[in-house]
């Protein structure tokens, strides 16, 4: 994005709305290779924090749905891992930029948290899908089906919703272990078109008895356009290659860039960025440290960035081989503040906040201060321990 201002800024340069119209690129849906464009330096001094709730966002009225103005990430599920949880729901967020809503992943719970949140079917413009764990694309037939728009009830869709997924790849030497059978063997690790097809084939009684075209309603297959989004290298052993990170949409509200993440298996994982005029956003997926994901997070306002306690993993119980393996894959509290800090990230915000016990649908709680303390051994910026439903503002 260009450093801009609004067009009425007395420097005289022009906005990135502006910008995106004179260069004919305004309204582009899909994958766009054209070159980046740096934050804008409109973006305010640092985050509002509240709490959604059935009124919306903690912001003022105004926009394309009331209650949303400027640029807001909506913390919809913080658990990570596809264990059920009492007071988390699983991983999805959503960034709303001027009442339009972009979501990252669909855990379990994301249709029921939207409209917690004040978010509908209605302000959907995109989802943007990190990797194909259950715990973030579990919720994916449900936030799909259940935005059929109604006629004569404003309710649903009022847009095509584009979807972005990794694309297929193949599977690493050795998987699966010798003497298991694979579900799908001949497309062991479908791509998001494929898994979009997928979920309306297994389902395909609900959809030909309810969502497709009838008096009640428009075909919901119009209103959902899948995109593989393709993978830019192969893997080097058991990481992704370093590289720079690449333009998967544009609209224009917002410039989506993403990365390879570092989350061996599955590949390709990533991690997205949103740009918009009011600020910046970035999420981690998951990972282990990563090189790209900082290079991604570069000047960042809100970092959103997963976590696990390894040490308080082990002194709740888990075992240590356990612990040893989720850390070869997830970024432990003793990496993120450097993480953050070489950044340059505003503000961080921990999600994807792995229980520090995997028997309980009801963990022990997360030792806030003792975290803010560890992190701020190596970063200075705000630090945020994500709740549900948690709503930040920039």
């Amino acid at each position: 994005m260009c450093d801009c201002h609004a067009e009425s800024d007395p420097s005289g340069q022009t906005s990135r709305r502006d910008l995106l119209r004179a260069t004919g690129i305004l309204g582009v849906a899909g994958l766009i290779t054209a070159g980046g464009l740096a934050r804008p330096t409109a973006a305010k001094a640092g985050p509002a924090f509240g709490s959604a709730g059935a009124s919306g966002s903690t912001g003022s009225a105004g926009g394309a749905a009331p209650g949303w103005v400027g640029t807001s990430l909506v913390l919809l599920g913080t658990s990570g891992g596809p264990l059920p949880l009492i007071g988390r729901c699983m991983t999805s967020q959503a960034v709303v930029v001027d009442g339009a809503a972009y979501l990252v992943d669909c855990g379990s719970g994301v249709v029921n948290q939207m409209y917690r949140a004040g978010l509908t079917h209605h302000m959907l413009r995109s989802l943007f899908i990190t990797h194909f764990h259950a715990d973030h694309v579990s919720d994916y037939l449900p936030l799909m089906l259940f935005g059929r728009p109604i006629g004569g009830f404003g309710y649903g869709y009022d847009a095509p919703m584009n979807i972005y997924g990794p694309a297929s790849f193949g599977l690493p030497p050795g998987t699966p272990p010798a003497g298991v059978q694979m579900v799908n063997p001949g497309n062991p690790h479908p791509g998001m078109v494929d898994v979009h097809h997928g979920a309306l084939a297994g389902f395909a009684t609900t959809v030909n008895g309810q969502y497709i075209k009838s008096a009640m309603g428009p075909d919901v297959r119009d209103f959902l356009v899948p995109h593989d989004v393709p993978v830019p290298a192969d893997p080097v052993g058991t990481a992704p290659p370093r590289m720079s990170p690449f333009t998967v949409m544009e609209d224009e509200r917002v410039r989506v860039t993403a990365t390879l993440a570092s989350h061996y298996w599955p590949f390709p994982a990533y991690a997205f960025r949103f740009d918009t005029d009011h600020g910046s956003i970035t999420f981690s997926g998951d990972t282990s440290p990563s090189d790209n994901v900082i290079e991604l997070a570069r000047g960042t306002d809100l970092l959103v960035h997963e976590i696990m306690d390894g040490q308080g993993m082990l002194d709740h119980g888990v075992p240590e081989g356990m612990v040893r393996g989720l850390r070869s894959v997830h970024t432990d509290i003793s990496e993120i503040g450097a993480i953050a800090s070489a950044a340059g990230a505003r503000t961080l915000v921990l999600s994807h906040i792995v229980p520090l016990d995997l028997t309980s649908p009801t963990p022990p709680p997360i030792p806030v201060a003792q975290w803010r303390a560890r992190i701020s051994r190596d970063y200075r910026g705000n630090v945020v321990v994500g709740e549900d439903l948690a709503v930040l503002s920039i």
